[in-house]
């Protein structure tokens, strides 16, 4: 079996765990699987890329992405040119809907010739809560580029998924979340986890379970997330941080976040508290018309006391308008940096005197000889 993984353009590059969790089934059913992810070279055209399947020649072959004509393409190229049986599904990489593509695929699987006997039978479809953990194994997990807030090496983790319907999401059980990183820990020497699709903080009474329950194992693992951060207080993150959270991520519409007093106190806040517990704090700050302004909406970002900020603009909203998407991220870049920069002289000499002084400094590079972080003399 033959499981093709599909780019996805202008999306971060993580390993495919839905994949995963259908080969880790269908393993169980005593059938070879093979991963070929084709994220990880997308300049290479699909036809080189699966140059390999002519020696594998598999029995079937799964062609996962998530737009249907890229799938449907691939999938008829694959089926002329190998002459196999070609199941095409959507899927998202991170592995929230993993329970429906694997019974889709299981589905289809239990009607081919010779399957009666192989493995246990199956109850369709599938819940999360049924599913083992996923073939790390059949993933180059070293080939992706995704590093935790030290350089380490990071993988995902799935700790939710869709239910039948697809609406609804479903936590996974912490324990079985807890087992998986022992697993992981040890077979293959992984340290450093993000957590991808949901946020944490949807679930605050499961969040402090799966916290008490990681601090009790003693894993010695870092993990990352997305949160909420009107979700978030003072004794959350503390235990948050005691159970090897090391990084949070917050996603903010300046639409909404910037225009409240009250919001902006709060994650002024809750960024404040995470860090005194020693956790990164970075944003993604989604930015959209009327450009005219991001510099003030992007001046406000820079008093928030973030470790590392992202700016996103959607293409199509840009060229909507007759604006560059990429030079709209680096002159909101550029303002930002000017921004942090008068704020560390404010913090530091208060509002009055920090921003005459930055004004006096003017422009400064990077790590200059003689001057501490702010720019003052050594």
């Amino acid at each position: 079996m033959a499981l093709i993984a599909l780019p996805c353009p202008g999306k971060p590059v993580i390993p495919p765990l839905t994949l995963a969790y259908v080969a880790a089934l269908l393993e169980q059913r005593r059938h070879i699987v093979r991963i070929y992810d084709l994220a990880l070279d997308p300049q290479t055209p699909a036809a080189t890329a699966l140059q390999p399947l002519r020696s594998f020649r598999p029995q079937m072959v799964v062609v996962a992405g998530e737009h249907g004509a890229q799938i449907d393409l691939v999938a008829e190229a694959l089926h002329v040119d190998q002459g196999c049986r070609v199941l095409p599904i959507q899927m998202s990489r991170g592995g929230l809907d993993a329970a429906n593509a694997c019974s889709a695929v299981l589905e289809y699987v239990s009607r081919l010739p010779g399957e009666e006997g192989r493995g246990e039978p199956v109850r369709l479809p599938l819940a999360t809560g049924d599913l083992p953990f996923p073939a790390r194994h059949l993933l180059s997990l070293e080939g992706y580029s995704l590093r935790a807030v030290g350089g380490e090496l990071q993988t995902t983790l799935v700790v939710a998924g869709l239910d039948h319907s697809g609406d609804q999401v479903v936590m996974r059980e912490p324990s079985q979340i807890t087992a998986e990183l022992r697993s992981v820990s040890q077979e293959f020497g992984l340290r450093h986890y993000q957590i991808a699709d949901v946020p944490v903080t949807l679930d605050r009474p499961w969040l402090q379970e799966l916290a008490t329950r990681l601090h009790d194992a003693g894993l010695g693992i870092g993990w990352e997330a997305t949160a909420d951060a009107d979700h978030l207080d003072e004794p959350l993150l503390a235990q948050m941080a005691r159970s090897g959270c090391e990084s949070l991520a917050f996603h903010l519409d300046a639409a909404s976040v910037f225009e409240s007093t009250a919001a902006r106190a709060q994650l002024v806040t809750v960024v404040a508290q995470a860090r005194e517990h020693g956790i990164f704090v970075r944003a993604h700050v989604k930015l959209e018309p009327p450009y005219e302004s991001v510099p003030a909406l992007v001046d406000v970002a820079a008093t928030f006391g973030l470790d590392d900020v992202r700016f996103d603009v959607a293409q199509a909203d840009a060229v909507s308008i007759g604006a560059d998407d990429r030079q709209l991220k680096a002159i909101a870049r550029q303002i930002y940096d000017a921004g942090r920069d008068r704020q560390r002289f404010i913090n530091r000499f208060g509002p009055a005197l920090g921003n005459l002084i930055w004004k006096l400094r003017g422009p400064r590079p990077p790590h200059t000889p003689g001057f501490d972080d702010d720019g003052v003399t050594v």
